[in-house]
């Protein structure tokens, strides 16, 4: 659906990651009493679906027809790319009120980076297969 809109414009493959990023930016600004509704117990689950969800983001910047060629290498690179921003993120938490920087966290967004790379890489598979206009 958005394939001719991104051949057109490539700049908008980029638009949703920067999005996602500017989210999980706000939410790590956020002081640990702004975030007391929100149980600790669910803290890695919540970045491992931060994180899935912007290596879904990012895996957007090839096209579908493109994840037939080294597709494992892809979700490599995506997922490096997720942790990557994790530890920027880990950082910035640091200074923020009543936020620490954890190790624990960097797990669960690698973990995250992967699940998000490989669930893209397994759409993008099942599209690609019933779709006869993919190059």
């Amino acid at each position: 659906m958005f394939e001719s809109l991104f051949d057109k414009y490539p700049f908008f493959r980029k638009v949703p990651a920067i999005l996602c990023m500017a989210i999980i930016f706000k939410i790590s600004s956020m002081t640990s009493y702004e975030l007391e509704d929100f149980p600790h117990v669910w803290d890695k689950l919540a970045h491992t679906c931060e994180y899935a969800t912007l290596a879904g983001c990012f895996c957007m910047w090839w096209a579908r027809g493109e994840w037939s060629i080294k597709p494992w290498l892809k979700v490599l690179i995506v997922m490096a790319i997720a942790l990557a921003y994790g530890c920027t993120d880990e950082y910035h938490q640091s200074f923020v009120e009543g936020r620490d920087c954890s190790g624990y966290d960097l797990i669960a967004d690698a973990l995250g980076g992967m699940i998000g790379g490989l669930v893209y890489w397994l759409v993008v598979k099942i599209l690609n297969k019933y779709d006869p206009l993919v190059k």
